[in-house]
């Protein structure tokens, strides 16, 4: 298969993963916060940046090596696998260590346990970690979606059950862990690839040069991401927590699933490019503008119609979520240029700029913190807009140098679409209003269905080229 044929594929199939298996949690953890309520989530956003850590330190940036590198043998995954395995255990040591000083922290005994729970996952992703580097290399988007079904409803089936057996945020906790567990038997099952025992120092020091300056890239990420996390689960209520940790949720998941679609297939696509650079600078600056086509105007549509999908999708109890939810879209809109920006880099092997770009952008972000907690909560979710423009300026820095395609270049191509969703959101934000006294449903499905048609048939029109690859998309065959 060609590789242009190899990447239609892993567009579409990564498309069918993300929506199908990423969906059906999400549409499950829909249904979990009908059950729970915002108390139990609040609880699992206390413990996030403990997760979010540990998933970092587990992985050290090797896998993501793996997958950029040319020239990778057996002795290159046998010693990534190991050192992978020995983080793990060492991390879940460290977190059934801290676990008690943490509940500690927020006045919560119970997160002892649950912390010491939940990270037995760290140790059972890490075993599978090469068996998705080796198929994500390889392009074979189809052999992951389907891998991934088993452990997606396996998991659902168990979160849902305990759920309705009343066992509030343990059904969360065992959802993730079955979900894991399954996973990875399923992985080592399908795949060929066996561990032999083989630790090269030389590939180690290899894999790890470039990939310890990600690692320390994303910790810095994760740590100011989830100070939100940590500054409203000390001071306020932890219902206040768990409306801000499902909008956070069901933002991130909207957003990274629409611009993971193609993402995650642009990595391996643009690292096999590498060595072809006005090919991969052409790759890029397509997946950029059909990325940001998607996004945009779907977070502006999202955030308008917050109320209507929350009322629909969680009831009432759940309505103070609503401003949450609508401010973090409003951030989102820049997402896909923040990872494609940084994706870059990592492309390049440039994982030292990666890491400088992270110190800088945490710089920022702690001053704007440190003037936005004064403000209090709704401060705090106003600022992730604050920092998410500086970001995207600080981000396209390198961009700039490396390729010629710096921040202006990337407004020019992409006002255009955000140009139109802008006008297509007015007209869905005044229909709405128009609506207010029809039923729920009504007000969510008439202002959408004018903003979808309106926004294609513009684009339609102003023959935007992101609107006509996607169709071709859509259109190839054998996939």
């Amino acid at each position: 298969m060609s590789l242009k044929k190899q990447a239609l594929s892993g567009v579409v199939w990564t498309f069918i993963n993300l929506f199908l298996t990423r969906g059906a949690s999400f549409i499950s953890t829909v249904y979990l916060a009908k059950i729970l309520g915002p108390a139990d989530f609040g609880l699992l956003g206390m413990i996030a940046i403990f997760i979010g850590i540990g998933t970092t330190l587990i992985d050290s940036g090797l896998s993501a090596s793996l997958i950029r590198s040319v020239d990778v043998d057996e002795k290159d995954f046998s010693t990534v696998f190991y050192t992978n395995l020995g983080l793990s255990l060492f991390i879940y040591f460290c977190a059934f260590s801290i676990a008690p000083y943490v509940a500690s922290f927020y006045n919560q005994q119970v997160l002892t346990d649950i912390i010491r729970v939940y990270c037995i996952g760290f140790v059972i992703s890490a075993s599978a970690a090469i068996h998705t580097a080796i198929l994500t290399k390889q392009l074979e988007f189809k052999k992951l979606t389907q891998y991934q079904v088993p452990a997606t409803v396996i998991s659902i089936s168990i979160g849902l059950i305990l759920a309705n057996f009343g066992y509030g945020v343990w059904s969360l906790v065992w959802m993730f862990l079955v979900n894991q567990i399954v996973r990875s038997i399923v992985f080592w099952y399908k795949t060929n690839w066996r561990p032999t025992f083989v630790f090269n120092l030389d590939k180690l020091k290899k894999h790890f040069g470039f990939g310890y300056k990600l690692t320390l890239s994303s910790l810095l990420n994760t740590g100011f991401v989830n100070v939100y996390n940590i500054l409203i689960g000390k001071y306020y209520a932890v219902d206040i927590l768990g409306y801000f940790e499902r909008s956070k949720t069901f933002q991130h998941y909207i957003v990274s699933t629409l611009t993971d679609v193609v993402a995650n297939v642009s990595y391996p696509l643009l690292s096999k490019l590498q060595e072809d650079k006005d090919r991969m600078i052409s790759v890029f600056k397509k997946v950029m503008s059909i990325t940001f086509f998607i996004v945009a105007p779907v977070m502006l549509t999202l955030s308008v119609l917050a109320k209507p999908i929350f009322l629909l999708t969680l009831g009432g109890q759940w309505l103070e979520a609503v401003p949450f939810f609508q401010i973090l879209c409003l951030s989102g809109v820049l997402y896909p240029l923040h990872f494609l920006n940084i994706n870059l880099l990592k492309v390049l092997g440039r994982s030292d700029l990666f890491l400088k770009l992270e110190i800088y952008k945490r710089i920022s972000l702690s001053i704007i913190i440190l003037i936005a907690f004064q403000f209090g909560v709704f401060g705090l979710l106003l600022s992730t807009i604050f920092s998410s423009i500086i970001g995207f300026f600080i981000n396209t820095f390198y961009t700039k140098q490396l390729i010629n395609y710096g921040y202006r270049k990337q407004i020019l191509d992409l006002f255009p679409f955000l140009l139109i969703s802008m006008i297509m959101v007015s007209g869905i934000y005044y229909l709405y209003h128009l609506c207010e006294n029809l039923t729920l449903m009504q007000q969510f499905i008439f202002p959408l269905s004018f903003g979808f048609v309106f926004y294609i048939l513009a684009n339609y029109f102003l023959k935007s080229k992101p609107l006509f690859e996607i169709l071709k998309i859509l259109k190839s065959k054998k996939l």
